[in-house]
């Protein structure tokens, strides 16, 4: 009964999570629909049979206060940082097969 739960639980975590629903949202779509989205690719590769279209979204993420949920004399403030999210995506006649997001976090 255990094993059901837990093989219930992961694969909920894995239907939900934020790269299955963005295949959902723009596999079997044409490039276009992404490129409203996202801009002008950075940077286009030429593959086997298509092309790798490479989007790239950068956005400042500025300092605030950490909640310690106690009155303090010096609070805690998390720094300012630079979030760069990064869309792999392949092209196979204009129609996107295949979508991989991936984040980076720059102090």
């Amino acid at each position: 009964m255990y094993r059901i739960i837990i093989l219930f639980i992961a694969l909920f975590a894995v239907a939900c999570s934020a790269q299955k629903q963005l295949q959902k949202s723009y596999i079997g779509k044409p490039v276009l629909e992404l490129e409203e989205t996202l801009g002008k690719p950075k940077t286009v590769f030429n593959q086997d049979g298509g092309k790798m279209y490479i989007f790239e979204r950068v956005e400042k993420l500025k300092s605030t206060e950490i909640s310690q949920h106690k009155l303090t004399l010096d609070p805690m403030v998390s720094p300012e940082v630079t979030k760069t999210e990064r869309y792999y995506v392949s092209v196979k006649d204009g129609i996107i097969v295949k979508i991989k997001a991936e984040e980076a976090y720059e102090r």
